[in-house]
């Protein structure tokens, strides 16, 4: 299993907080954490059995009628009785290893999670800010000191300030500024992440999506490194340990394959030699068709590391001049922002056009305007699109 490991790992949560956990008799009347996506079941209004949406701050009101508010995917809000809220995860313990969230729907690529707005604040470096923790919920706080603290010296031992520096995301690409989320704060790391952190400024929330299909069972984990996972098993081992304070023991850590290591090597030169072909398209093509080749084979699936290499391919295609190639990558990079972004995404919109349209190559416009240019080709370090998707993927200690 993919899991934060420590010598002596503190709780990470109370297991009756989601269901699917160990306190079943009671998972009837709490309902899911507010950001976390439930589907709709049982209800008397046929149509609306089988949507999804994600579960809001439970009122007392509602709470007292065993119910909690739904925003569906359409933007409607409901009142749903919480027997009838079917959660696509659940967070189980695993002894020795603390808590792991697990699909308990089947989930798709693309699929939205959780949305959670942060309980916190802050900025990199910074210790946290008591007032506004303070000013919190009673709930809320607990459930953040509930939170692993890395930092501590044993059960008993967890602080604030070392949940904060364990679990803090950045505020967006290159940000300064964090946010703590607790239940985003619950998936743990694999070196073959299925899922994806991803800050919406728009929304003011953290989103956790799915980067494959998740069948239900199994472990939902994310990258916490960026583009570091590209690297061979020591070198990843040693960044985690270094600046997340864990051994690495998902899967593809544990197996230590040297076939798998030689190509995250790969992946690295041929990421650096790619910055180079401006001046050679045609080369710079076969390398990112290298490049995806390789993440397939290793699983590196997130939308974030696969559109930085589809969005070279397609400026690569316009320099060399073939249309055929610019739609092909434009379609690449349609399909890898749909699914970490979205279809209302900016850039999302902009590459389905080029699919649809390419550019006209010889000075015009397929749209009779100015000539539509690519967007930049990356320059290290490297970071696709815009403030609406972390730049580490990962916790702040990194």
């Amino acid at each position: 299993l993919d899991l934060r490991a420590f010598p002596s790992p503190p709780p990470r949560c109370h297991p009756d907080r989601m269901p699917g956990a160990p306190a079943a008799a009671a998972l009837a009347e709490i309902a899911p954490p507010a950001g976390c996506v439930v589907e709709l079941r049982g209800l008397g209004r046929e149509e609306l059995n089988g949507f999804r949406g994600f579960c809001l701050v439970q009122t007392e009101e509602l709470r007292a009628k065993g119910r909690c508010g739904v925003r569906l995917d359409d933007g409607r809000e409901l009142s749903v009785g919480i027997r009838n809220l079917a959660s696509v995860l659940a967070l189980e313990s695993v002894p020795g290893k603390g808590m792991g969230a697990f699909a308990r729907l089947p989930i798709k690529a693309g699929d939205l999670l959780i949305r959670e707005a942060p309980a916190l604040t802050g900025r990199l470096g910074q210790p946290p800010d008591r007032k506004q923790f303070r000013s919190l919920p009673e709930s809320r706080r607990r459930s953040v000191m509930e939170l692993c603290d890395g930092y501590a010296g044993g059960p008993g031992d967890e602080s604030l300030e070392g949940i904060v520096a364990t679990n803090a995301l950045p505020r967006g690409v290159r940000s300064e500024e964090t946010v703590l989320c607790p239940l985003a704060s619950r998936f743990n790391h694999s070196c073959a992440p299925n899922a994806e952190y991803l800050w919406v400024e728009a929304l003011f929330a953290e989103e956790v999506r799915a980067v494959r299909d998740i069948p239900v069972g199994e472990e939902i984990c994310v990258n916490y490194f960026g583009d570091s996972i590209r690297h061979p098993t020591e070198v990843r081992r040693a960044h985690l340990r270094d600046g997340f304070r864990f051994d690495c023991r998902c899967r593809i850590c544990v197996s230590a394959d040297p076939a798998s290591d030689r190509r995250r090597e790969r992946l690295v030169k041929l990421g650096d030699e790619i910055l180079s072909c401006h001046d050679k398209p045609e080369e710079g093509l076969r390398i990112a068709e290298d490049m995806l080749e390789l993440m397939n084979t290793e699983q590196i699936s997130a939308p974030r590391t696969v559109a930085q290499v589809c969005n070279d391919g397609f400026e690569l295609a316009l320099l060399l001049g073939d249309s055929s190639e610019v739609q092909y990558w434009a379609h690449l990079s349609y399909e890898a922002h749909r699914l970490g972004w979205g279809e209302d995404f900016p850039l999302t919109r902009r590459m389905k056009h080029y699919a649809q349209r390419p550019p006209d190559l010889t000075g015009g416009s397929s749209s009779g305007g100015a000539r539509v240019s690519a967007p930049t080709v990356r320059r290290k370090p490297a970071v696709v699109g815009s403030d609406c998707i972390n730049s580490g993927a990962g916790k702040s200690a990194g």
